[in-house]
């Protein structure tokens, strides 16, 4: 995933040449006002796209040519899995040094749709970690990253509460079972979002068949027409 940030409040327009030193700084997050957020709360058909904060603390500033890579993670149930970097072209933050700069995507950082394929239902953390490119070299990365906390709800199906469709046992060992899904489609997606099983139309106590599953986290995903309730079970042999 590869998405272009624009600039929301920059600094002075200086061009650098040759080889710079810079210190890239993630501060945090900020929502549409430019406020800095710790958490962010998204409905089921909310995108995900919060400006991230960031300074360079210098010595030297970055140039035209050179390029700010932001790599994207997600950490979900205790384990940290990565969703793609996003680039900022030198020309938008050349010049600026000691001073906090924003940057928004031109386009969501991950749709709904996006969000429902991976699972990302319930609580979790969006971590960015800058890195520089092109002539740049930042000698600390030890503040370089930085987490928002998101909470997503999820959509009931038909009118059911999410509660009542049930996903046992957890953990499961060989067999995940799911409970009053009946005609809805169910999906079981590893950490990083590759889908290991689906059945189009499940029973009202639909068997998964998890004998060759690795140890780890899964997300176990129902859908019915456009309503998505996503569970999570762990696979311990």
């Amino acid at each position: 995933m590869k998405k272009l940030f624009t600039l929301l409040f920059c600094g002075f327009a200086f061009v650098a040449a040759n080889a710079q030193t810079c210190d890239y700084q993630l501060l945090g997050f900020a929502d549409a006002n430019q406020q800095m957020i710790t958490e962010l709360t998204l409905g089921p058909n909310d995108d995900l796209n919060p400006a991230v904060v960031f300074t360079n603390a210098g010595p030297d500033l970055p140039g035209a040519n050179d390029t700010v890579w932001l790599d994207l993670s997600v950490i979900m149930g205790g384990q940290e899995a990565p969703a793609g970097s996003s680039y900022v072209p030198g020309s938008a933050v050349a010049g600026w040094a000691n001073q906090q700069v924003a940057l928004s995507g031109e386009q969501a950082l991950l749709t709904a749709a996006e969000m429902n394929e991976y699972g990302l239902i319930g609580t979790l953390q969006i971590c960015y970690t800058v890195r520089a490119g092109g002539n740049v070299t930042d000698p600390d990365a030890s503040n370089n990253k930085a987490c928002l906390t998101v909470k997503r709800g999820g959509v009931g199906i038909d009118g059911f509460n999410a509660e009542e469709i049930n996903v046992y046992p957890n953990p499961a060992t060989s067999v995940i079972n799911v409970a009053n899904a009946e005609n809805a489609q169910v999906s079981v997606f590893d950490i990083n979002g590759k889908l290991m099983v689906s059945v189009e139309s499940a029973s009202a106590n639909q068997t998964i068949d998890a004998s060759n599953f690795a140890n780890g986290l899964y997300f176990v995903r129902i859908t019915d027409g456009n309503n998505v309730v996503t569970k999570k079970v762990n696979v311990v042999k």
